[in-house]
Formats: C-alpha cells, structure tokens, sequence
C-alpha cells in the first residue's frame, strides 16, 4: 500500500479495469487538489488533499467514510517562501500504509503563523483515529529554514520505519538541502536522517512525486538533483551526492551512488525514482535523457540508454515483465518506451504525459494537458482505450487500482473509472 504499488516501485499489478475505453463511476470532489496517489486498504479508498484534509471513500460510491484535516497548509507560498507552484501547500506527496498496523502516514505542511514545519500523522485507516502525531524537520543548520523545503517525493515504510523525503520548492529559492529522514513508526521521536549536499546547498529529493525504492534487504534507494544555486552547464556537479543515484542501508547510511556526470545546470537527475528491475538492476533518469541502468549491488553502470523522451522526463517509470520494457513519462508529452532487455529506446507512446502503471497487463497514463487517461498495449504501444477524466489533472499524477476500478487524483479529488 504505497506508490506504484510495492518496493521496486514497479508500478505493475494483477488487477485494474478491462482493455477497453474506461466508463467514469463516481467523482468525489474533497474541497482540495489530490497530488499523490489514491490507496486501496481494507476496502476503503485513501486519499489526502493540498488543504490538509485526509479521507476514507466508499470504492462502491465515493461517500466519504471518515474524513480529519491534521492542520492549517500554507498559503501565499510565493509571497512566504519566495518562490513555488503549489498554493495552498498541505499533504503533497503520497501517503503510505503500513497493513501489519493498518495505519496510513501523511506528512503534512503546517503554518504556525510565522513559520512552518512538516508533521507525520498517522491515522487508524479504519476510523481515521490519529495513532502518531510527530514534527518530522530534518536537523536542519547553517540557515536552512523548513519553508523552504517541499515534501514532495511519496513516503515509503520499511522495517517498522516511515521514509520522508525532501527537495525545495520549485524555483529553489532560499537556502536548502535534500533529505531523508526515518521515523520509528513505534518511538516516532526516533528518527535518523542523511543529507544531501552537505557541502554546498541543493540536492533535492523530489522524483516528481514518485517513492524511495527499498530492496529485499531494506536498502533505500533515492535520486537527487542539483546544487543551488545551478552549477555551471556541462556537469559534473560539484556537491556531495547532488545529481546522484544514492543507495542507503536503513540506518541511512549512504552505501553507493552514482553521479550522472553529464548534468548540469539545472538538469535535475530526481525527475523520475529510482525503479528496481530483476536481475539486480536498478534504472534511473533525468532531465539529461539518458537511462541508466546500474547494479543494485553497488549502482555501478552497466548500460546508458540515451535520448530518451526529447523532454524532460518527469514521474515514476513503470515496468511491464512480460515485455521486459519501462514506460517513461515525458514532460514534452508522450510515454518513451525502454526495452530492457535489449537495452535501447523503443517507441514514444502519444496522448499521456503523466506516470504510467501497468494494470492487468495495460499501461495506462494521464494527460495533464488534455485531463484524459489512456490504456495501451504494452506488447505494441496501440492504443486500447481513452477516457475524459472530466477535471483538471495536475502534473506527474499517477492512477491507482483495486480490482475491477481505476482511481484518478485530480485537483478537487478523486475520480474512479471501471
């Protein structure tokens, strides 16, 4: 119960909607824009809002079951930070689940008035009873102030361990780093964190939305962007684990990276999450529009896939392992297919630019430009179906599913398609 599903970050699983155009069932508008993912657990539909609100939605109808709001978001953002793109600013990223607890975290951004800071809540999926309540600010120093930074990236769990990441607003105004910071979800004042950057400022932790990978071990893996301000075009950034593929134990300890040495500038490699393929392969991305392929073991390359999209890659891969093929969202438009197994660029996919899942064996992806969702055949690229979402689709959203249904995040709420 997390983003793209488990770990890997795959985006992959058995059940969706049928190979066909999707019919609308039910729009449930929560007052608030829904910029992660929507969560299945124990029958009841998961989402959070830009305005701090957290719900439960009956699958059947949309009715809300149980709904709280865990504090007041910021607003004026441009005006109170100095620069960014999402007001009001509340619960952007994508919630997480633990199932052996059934307690579903949030991180939230509060305004005490003054100032701000970002809050871990996690709530009874089944009542929305609040069970952790936690200040989760990395220990921040040398001028970095939490107004600067953006919960952006979804959370993942992890042996017991809640995994929050951070990046800056967009614009990289003020003086911040990337972080990751694990919370003990049973001693919640427990907390270990890794910064980016620890040289210099940036490095943001962001992958337009999508989750930190965790392996079979509980290694976490990240990608990071660039120095702030940019460095000079032509890479190699300069900074510690800036533009960097990062592989940490679960005491956030860093055990590998790799550096994308061609980036600079701004040429961010956190556009995508890192996704982990079989055979011990890790992909990553960026606004390069190089693929790489790494060895998990020690993000070693093992092959470069270049030209991808033509535009900056933006959101969270997914992966067919049937096809053995990953489907890249392009920010330009489109869905750039990678063939794994040969190790080249296959086909663009038109008529989506957000991160695609693979359901019941169909990619689907929105547009956010058009506000349409669109299923293909992984195997051709045809296309097999399209559907008018019928609200406004912000950027990198990613559908979710249970079976027989498609869940749609929009900006008042949530959609449902079977």
């Amino acid at each position: 119960m997390s983003y793209h599903a488990t770990g890997s970050r795959q985006g992959a699983v058995a059940y969706g909607v049928p190979r066909r155009a999707p019919h609308k069932t039910w729009s449930a508008d929560l007052g608030g824009a829904v910029r992660g993912q929507a969560l299945v657990y124990d029958g009841r539909v998961l989402a959070a809002t830009e305005k701090n609100r957290v719900v439960a939605l009956n699958p059947s109808t949309g009715a809300v079951l149980w709904s709280r709001t865990v504090g007041r978001p910021l607003t004026n953002v441009t005006e109170r930070s100095g620069c960014g793109n999402v007001d009001p600013l509340g619960i952007t990223s994508t919630p997480v689940v633990d199932p052996a607890t059934g307690t579903l975290y949030v991180v939230a951004e509060i305004d005490d008035g003054n100032t701000v800071h970002h809050q871990l809540v996690g709530l009874d999926a089944t009542s929305g009873a609040i069970r952790v309540d936690v200040r989760v600010d990395p220990p921040l120093t040398g001028g970095q102030q939490a107004i600067h930074l953006l919960q952006r990236a979804a959370l993942a769990f992890s042996g017991g361990r809640v995994i929050v990441s951070y990046g800056g607003n967009s614009g990289d105004c003020g003086n911040y780093h990337g972080w990751v910071v694990s919370v003990d979800a049973r001693k919640p004042t427990d907390q270990k964190s890794f910064e980016v950057a620890a040289d210099g400022e940036g490095g943001a932790i962001w992958q337009s939305g999508g989750a930190p990978a965790i392996d079979a071990t509980g290694n976490i893996f990240v990608t990071s962007g660039n120095a702030n301000p940019d460095p000079p075009q032509g890479g190699p950034d300069p900074k510690k684990y800036t533009e960097s593929v990062i592989e940490l134990d679960a005491a956030l300890k860093p055990l590998a990276s790799y550096k994308d040495r061609v980036a600079g500038g701004d040429e961010d490699l956190s556009t995508a999450n890192p996704v982990l393929l079989p055979g011990g392969l890790v992909f990553a991305v960026g606004k390069t529009d190089i693929g790489f392929l790494l060895r998990a073991s020690d993000l070693a390359q093992v092959a470069q896939i270049p030209h991808l999209c033509g535009s900056d890659p933006d959101g969270g891969p997914a992966y067919d392992a049937h096809t053995q093929k990953l489907f890249v969202p392009c920010r330009g438009g489109g869905v750039q297919v990678v063939d794994v197994a040969h190790r080249v660029r296959g086909r663009m996919l038109s008529g989506a630019d957000g991160s695609p899942v693979v359901l019941a064996g169909t990619v689907w992806a929105l547009d956010s430009g058009n506000d349409t969702v669109t299923g293909y055949d992984p195997a051709t690229g045809t296309k097999v179906g399209s559907a008018a979402v019928g609200s406004d689709v912000p950027v990198f959203e990613s559908p979710s599913a249970l079976p027989g249904m498609m869940l749609v995040p929009t900006a008042t709420g949530v959609t449902a398609f079977d």
